[in-house]
């Protein structure tokens, strides 16, 4: 990948485009002590150019979450019901669950209800995946779901050690995306995309500066921004994974890899998009 087959692939702006015509997601994230990882969707999202982004959120972490991003659209959530079932999370071009959900009292039927009725790509990350592993009849409710784990969450999922996953990673991923038929990320140094159908592809961007607490929750929002604005989820996963990693590799020609900000990821993405 580089940066004209990106572009190559990224839908071009119309001159006469609205708010609505630019990608539009739905966030379902944070939850007490975790706003960060929310707020860091919203700036995954932002990072691919998403026009109109929405969040669910609990109450008690909103003013957190919309103090720092003020352009986003919120539902905070007062958690009385069992379910989400908000008009706006079916108008959304994709959806994401599961960023910092780890003390979301309602996170399990929360997921549930999402995978029964949303009919557009559905990002699973975080606390969604340790769901999976939990309640394995939930992969029968959906046939659009993109996991995000890493090596330890996706140890969890299968029931294998890292170490088996690593002697076989490329098999192991394979084989689990066609059981499932889900589009897997293994997340890590060239993070492993495979499609449904047990195709994949291996990326080629990032570096160690992206070894960091929050990273991946930008991901999760660049793959939902991206799944928003593409007709086919597989490379808009693909591309998202390799922009991720190709952000990091510039914004290190200018800023250390010890301390790299995840919140400036907007302004290395500006940088790359007026470049095109």
């Amino acid at each position: 990948m580089d940066k004209k087959t990106f572009f190559s692939h990224y839908p071009k702006r119309r001159s006469d485009s609205n708010k609505f015509d630019n990608g539009r997601v739905f966030l379902i994230a944070g939850s007490y002590g975790m706003a960060g990882a929310c707020i860091l969707n919203i700036i995954g999202a932002r990072s691919v150019g998403t026009s109109y982004i929405e969040v669910s959120l609990s109450k008690d972490i909103y003013p957190i979450v919309a103090t720092n991003e003020i352009t986003a659209v919120y539902h905070p959530d007062d958690l009385s019901k069992d379910e989400i079932d908000l008009p706006a999370m079916y108008k959304a071009g994709a959806v994401a669950f599961g960023s910092g959900m780890t003390k979301h009292p309602k996170k399990e039927s929360y997921l549930e209800s999402v995978l029964k009725t949303v009919k557009v790509p559905i990002i699973i990350d975080a606390e969604g995946l340790h769901i999976l592993a939990r309640h394995p009849e939930f992969y029968h409710l959906n046939s659009g779901m993109i996991l995000t784990p890493h090596l330890g969450e996706f140890s969890d999922m299968t029931g294998l050690t890292v170490e088996e996953i690593e002697k076989d990673r490329i098999n192991t991923a394979s084989e689990f995306a066609k059981k499932h038929h889900v589009i897997l990320v293994l997340k890590g140094p060239h993070s492993l995309i495979v499609n449904s159908d047990g195709s994949y592809v291996l990326n080629d961007s990032g570096n160690e500066a992206l070894a960091r607490a929050g990273s991946g929750d930008v991901l999760t929002g660049m793959i939902a921004g991206l799944c928003s604005l593409y007709s086919d989820p597989y490379q808009a996963t693909v591309d998202a994974v390799w922009l991720h990693g190709h952000l990091a590799d510039e914004a290190v020609k200018e800023h250390s890899k010890e301390i790299f900000d995840l919140t400036r990821y907007p302004e290395y993405a500006d940088r790359f998009f007026s470049q095109k």
